[in-house]
């Protein structure tokens, strides 16, 4: 949302910047851009991104940020896919959450 990251610069004028960070003086804040906090101590963290997603970029920085931190991170990018996919009918949406199922079941020992 702070419009600096590789994905940020692209989409910086979009409205949906404006719409969900417009009232915050910071963008930068890590309440607002994660990528910006503190992310030592957190627990395994699964990224679900499309390979044509917008916040391509910005996932891949994300995942180095987290693997810099010592984070068990696991970056999964799905080929052909835009942003939200997973929210879509799709057989692909269908892999991603199985596969986040899958995931979420090992690191949860159900």
């Amino acid at each position: 949302m702070s419009g600096r990251t590789p994905s940020g610069r692209l989409i910086a004028d979009e409205y949906f910047i404006e719409a969900y960070a417009g009232h915050v003086p910071d963008r930068a804040h890590p309440d607002v851009s994660p990528i910006y906090a503190d992310l030592s101590g957190l627990p395994p963290v699964r990224l679900v991104v499309g390979a044509e997603d917008v916040l391509l970029g910005d996932n891949r920085a994300m995942a180095a940020r987290l693997a810099a931190a010592g984070v068990d991170v696991d970056l999964r990018v799905y080929p052909a896919a835009p942003h939200g996919f997973t929210a879509h009918p799709t057989p692909m949406a269908d892999a991603a959450r199985a596969d986040v199922r899958q995931w979420l079941a090992g690191h949860l020992g159900a």
